[in-house]
């Protein structure tokens, strides 16, 4: 889906800008918390129509990071909550 891959190089690209975040162990830690929350999503919903992975997780990601402001402060912001809907990956919205 392109909107997941639009929001992933986002969060990507903000990667250059957060300085109190290690930019290595982000990117290993969201890989980690992305599989795991999509093999629990395949489990849960299989290949049932009407629930995309991707549409879950970015309006979640959305929601979450709303309300991140500031100049370097929402990089960390964005970085931080995006990493949080994944460790959390509630599917009760899908």
């Amino acid at each position: 889906n392109m909107r997941f891959i639009l929001i992933t190089a986002m969060l990507l690209g903000s990667i250059a800008q957060a300085q109190a975040l290690e930019r290595d162990k982000w990117i290993a830690q969201t890989a980690r918390a992305d599989r795991a929350c999509h093999a629990k999503f395949r489990k849960q919903f299989g290949d049932a129509k009407g629930h995309s992975y991707a549409d879950c997780i970015t309006d979640q990601n959305n929601k979450a990071v709303d309300t991140c402001t500031g100049d370097s402060e929402f990089a960390d912001c964005v970085l931080e909550r995006s990493l949080k809907v994944l460790e959390v990956c509630d599917l009760s919205g899908c």
